[in-house]
């Protein structure tokens, strides 16, 4: 015999079930709808970043070209700037080319030009394809430097320029911190030491003291920096001295 129990209604029975999951919380109200920015033409605003909202900054730069070229063993700095002049049409320092001797290779020189050579020098027995690099010179960028230098008085005799060049490191130190602003940089570390440059050309035995400044340094202007990278700094730059190498 079975015995039927009746379950107590509920004012809701006969109402299909509903998950109470997906009831509203009776406390939190309700989400709105997020509002939607409209443009003046009435079309959604969406905030996107583009690619065209951000403005190309335009970095100051110098394009050179720079190889290392090898002579034979008797071609003396005279010898070699005679043979790169051919090839470039001009002077060392007078804007087309800048040369310093290697420091381990006798008679290799290298070379750094605005336009790559179309041939190689005269009397080279091996040379580097001319390789393209790009010297950044914003404002503010920083440099490791080392430059070999004929700076000192000038003078002129005989109709001919002269230069005595500096004899102590305080005075090529004072030299070059009181022009860097001309030159278009900011030292940051600076150390001299004195060298002489020695070699004979034509039977005639040739001396040039210089200097040998290594540090860091600080890009102040770029034109002026521009500039000097090309042409080179102080005198002598017909033996192989002037040309500024940065490193970062």
């Amino acid at each position: 015999m079975s015995t039927e129990v009746n379950l107590p209604t509920r004012p809701d029975a006969g109402r299909p079930a509903v998950d109470t999951l997906l009831e509203p919380d009776p406390v939190a109200p309700a989400p709105q709808p997020r509002a939607i920015r409209r443009s003046a033409s009435g079309l959604p605003h969406l905030n996107v970043h583009s690619v065209l909202s951000f403005t190309r900054l335009e970095i100051p730069e110098l394009e050179v070209f720079e190889t290392a070229v090898t002579f034979e063993h008797e071609t003396d700095p005279l010898l070699a700037h005679d043979a790169l002049t051919d090839v470039f049409g001009n002077k060392a320092g007078f804007g087309q080319y800048l040369f310093r001797a290697d420091s381990a290779v006798p008679a290799r020189y290298w070379v750094r030009s605005l336009e790559p050579w179309t041939r190689w020098p005269a009397g080279a027995l091996s040379a580097l394809e001319p390789k393209r690099e790009v010297i950044q010179l914003a404002e503010g960028l920083m440099y490791r430097f080392t430059l070999s230098v004929c700076a000192g008085r000038e003078h002129v005799a005989g109709g001919e320029k002269r230069v005595e060049a500096f004899r102590a490191v305080s005075e090529v130190d004072d030299w070059f911190r009181q022009n860097a602003a001309a030159f278009g940089l900011r030292l940051l570390i600076c150390d001299a030491a004195l060298a002489t440059l020695r070699f004979v050309h034509k039977g005639q035995r040739f001396k040039v003291p210089h200097a040998v400044i290594e540090g860091a340094l600080e890009v102040a202007d770029a034109e002026r920096l521009r500039r000097r990278l090309i042409k080179g700094f102080g005198s002598y730059r017909k033996v192989g001295l002037g040309m500024l190498q940065l490193s970062a």
